[in-house]
């Protein structure tokens, strides 16, 4: 009985492991799709919008937290903090 239990364990962490594994695969095997676009444009921020909706907007076929990034990086924001009418260049296309 303790050793079929024990059997019963293996295998689940086993399948366990293999699924943690595998997810962690698919992360990295997505990270190059949708890079974020070497092209830029100068975008004009709306109200209510906050970085992720312009990173969304300006490249949507991207990770969006790339971007965000990218966008920090060429206008040298510290913060996410963004106020109206305020010109940012963004990353921008497919």
């Amino acid at each position: 009985m303790w050793l079929l239990a024990a059997v019963a364990i293996g295998v689940f962490c086993f399948v366990v492991a293999v699924g943690s594994i595998a997810n962690a695969l698919a992360v990295v095997s997505d990270a190059g799709v949708g890079a974020v676009p070497a092209e830029t444009a100068v975008v004009s921020v709306g109200a209510g919008e906050t970085l992720w909706d312009l990173a969304e907007a300006a490249a949507p076929d991207a990770n969006p937290a790339a971007v965000v990034t990218r966008i920090r990086e060429l206008n040298d924001l510290a913060g996410g903090t963004v106020r109206v009418g305020t010109p940012l260049v963004v990353p921008a296309g497919s």
